[in-house]
């Protein structure tokens, strides 16, 4: 998944931290389709209702208009299945799926479904996307035409599309009860798309200044919890993620991982750094730790500060070779970073590996390892 940078204006306050659109485009993603398939089981109770003899249909017209629902509705599950619902394509599929179930569904129940053009739109606007938004507007309009234009051919059809007229039934009827219609509309690729079609379109098209208008209120709110969450998360001198995240994850995350990776570091020379340069510069070594830290984190490794100079990485899927390679990787970057560093940077470190079920286990092994290193590193000074 992809994490990008995002400012966030809070209480007049402009605040850059990361954001995993991916992972929020999969939970818009879901739920639509949630959405699209209670549709689905709703036209399914239509459908049955119309069998017995209570919705008023034509029945033939409601089993074609079931059975390609059904049709459109397995092949999107299909779909998003196989791809995965984090793919950044998938919402215009998704989206497009919405339009043509809509369609399906208005050709079969024309004047009961008159309400349904607007739901793509209304699913279109979690994603917060001018783009995707206008994108769902003109195949709505596409589908808007299709839906009139099959509806008058073969659905339901409202009588004044057949009539053409504005009239009340009052003056269609004598003063028998009996009713005598005017003449059929005779050109109704004309007429329907120039007196309903383009009608539609419009009224549609003026609720999308409203949409773009709480699409970003969503959007901010959305934004605003993320930045707490994870401001809640990190600690703030290195902005690795900080201990109550760490006792989280290896509670609940990392037993449920086949292997992890661990690597524990411990800040060497921070009190005597304090004692002789202050605590201003202690803080900077602590930092400058964790940068170096940083630069070998992503989805799959994540950095923690467990202690005031003491850090730990966990790495999912990874074994000793690999954390030994970050390790030795991590040194060179160390001895590189001294050649330019107001203070020295050094930091005893071990690591192990193991399976996730056994974490804690894991854990104190890579601690035992880096105290060894410690140990060695002081002998070594003397």
């Amino acid at each position: 998944m992809g994490f990008f940078k995002k400012k966030l204006d809070l209480d007049n306050t402009e605040i850059d931290y990361d954001i995993d659109y991916a992972s929020l485009e999969a939970k818009a993603n879901r739920f639509t389709v949630v959405c699209l398939i209670i549709t689905y089981f709703i036209m399914g109770v239509m459908w049955i209702l119309n069998l017995l003899g209570i919705f008023i249909v034509r029945k033939s017209l409601m089993n074609y208009g079931f059975f390609l629902l059904s049709v459109v509705m397995l092949i999107l599950v299909a779909v998003c299945n196989l791809a995965g619902y984090d793919k950044p394509w998938l919402k215009y599929i998704i989206l497009t799926f919405a339009v043509l179930m809509t369609t399906v569904l208005s050709i079969a129940l024309t004047y009961h479904m008159i309400i349904a053009c607007v739901l793509p739109l209304i699913y279109a606007i979690q994603y917060s996307d001018k783009k995707l938004l206008f994108y769902t507007y003109a195949l709505s309009v596409v589908g808007i035409f299709a839906s009139v234009m099959g509806g008058y051919y073969l659905g339901l059809c409202d009588a004044n599309m057949v009539l053409l007229t504005t009239s009340t039934l009052d003056e269609y009827v004598d003063a028998a009860g009996i009713a005598h219609f005017g003449p059929v509309n005779d050109n109704p690729w004309v007429t329907l798309p120039l007196f309903y079609v383009f009608p539609r379109c419009i009224i549609l098209l003026a609720l999308i200044p409203v949409l773009l208008h709480v699409s970003n209120g969503m959007a901010k709110r959305e934004l605003k919890g993320l930045y707490l969450q994870r401001m809640s998360e990190i600690d703030d001198m290195t902005q690795l993620y900080n201990k109550n995240k760490y006792l989280s994850m290896i509670k609940d995350y990392y037993p449920t991982i086949d292997m992890v990776g661990v690597i524990f570091w411990d800040v060497n020379g921070l009190k005597e750094t304090n004692d002789t340069l202050g605590h201003v510069m202690g803080d900077k070594l602590i930092a400058a730790i964790a940068d170096s830290i940083r630069g070998f984190t992503n989805d799959k490794c994540k950095a923690y500060r467990v202690g005031g100079d003491e850090f730990i990485m966990i790495c999912e899927d990874e074994n000793e070779l690999k954390m030994n390679e970050i390790v030795n990787e991590w040194n060179k970057i160390i001895a590189e970073n001294n050649k330019e560093s107001e203070i020295p940077l050094s930091a005893a470190v071990g690591y192990a590996a193991g399976k996730g079920e056994d974490i804690g286990a894991i854990i104190k092994r890579a601690d035992d390892r880096m105290y060894a290193n410690k140990i060695a590193g002081k002998k070594n000074r003397k």
